[in-house]
């Protein structure tokens, strides 16, 4: 919720509120285009649905909104599925809504057909304890787990293509990211400010690795992040070499990882 709260704030993007419930985190915007761009980008999140909301009222109301909603999404010929899900106890039940509601639809248009297993086009239900959602589709995002649940790791950055996956890959992890450089230069910061739509759009404390000791002890670093993927002895002699002049864990996301994948995550920026 803090990491949403601040990228919606970093990019100016109005925010009513953000509540939680079965399982959801309902997000309120008079923008939710906007707010599903910047939704997108963000690891942690798994999917997205742009919803009509309302309070919950009398059944008959609830009917006329799913209708309305529908006429603009269905058409003669579709075959649909609605799917309802209750984050309340108690009646009426979930197929009670899939039942009526999806009736309703049919009446009000001519010509759906009702497939369960594969429909073309799906309307989805939610209701809650004050609050009633439509919506017709899931977006998947990136995953991952949150910013900064797995705690911090520096990264070092020489300005090598692979480095913006490799950086990625452990922000992607849930760990806060934290660059070391050998000199600050502006290339460098520019190189490095493309993870910053993945940081929550937060920018990015550049530390030369003459303080980095000093970043270690102030940010608490677990562990030190590198884009090394090489596989030769000598590759393996020099890890150790650096391994073992670092009392942290050596993180290489990068080591083994299918290079079919990388050129994917490389995409991203």
């Amino acid at each position: 919720v803090a990491n949403i709260k601040l990228s919606l704030k970093k990019n100016n993007i109005p925010l009513e509120k953000i509540t939680k419930g079965g399982g959801r985190l309902y997000i309120f915007s008079p923008d939710l285009q906007a707010v599903a761009k910047i939704m997108q980008t963000l690891v942690g999140v798994h999917a997205i649905a742009l919803a009509v909301s309302t309070k919950f009222k009398e059944h008959e109301e609830i009917e006329k909104l799913v209708v309305e909603e529908a006429k603009q999404y269905l058409k003669k010929g579709d075959s649909f599925a609605l799917r309802a899900k209750k984050s309340v106890e108690g009646p009426p039940s979930s197929k009670h809504y899939e039942n009526t509601l999806g009736q309703a639809v049919m009446d009000s248009i001519q010509g759906l057909i009702v497939n369960l297993s594969k429909p073309e086009k799906q309307i989805f239900i939610e209701v809650r304890k004050r609050d009633f959602f439509v919506y017709f589709s899931n977006i998947p995002c990136l995953r991952g787990l949150p910013l900064g649940v797995e705690g911090n790791a520096s990264f070092f950055f020489e300005g090598k293509k692979e480095e913006l996956p490799a950086a990625y890959l452990l922000l992607y992890r849930g760990c806060n990211i934290f660059p070391v450089v050998e000199k600050k230069r502006a290339k460098l910061e520019a190189h490095i400010n493309k993870l910053v739509p993945y940081n929550s759009y937060r920018g990015f404390v550049i530390t030369e690795q003459k303080d980095s000791q000093k970043l270690v002890e102030e940010r608490k670093i677990q562990a030190i992040g590198t884009a090394d993927s090489g596989t030769t002895e000598k590759d393996f002699t020099e890890y150790k070499k650096f391994d073992s002049n670092h009392p942290e864990v050596v993180l290489r996301p990068l080591l083994l990882y299918p290079k079919e994948l990388i050129q994917e995550k490389q995409k991203l920026f």
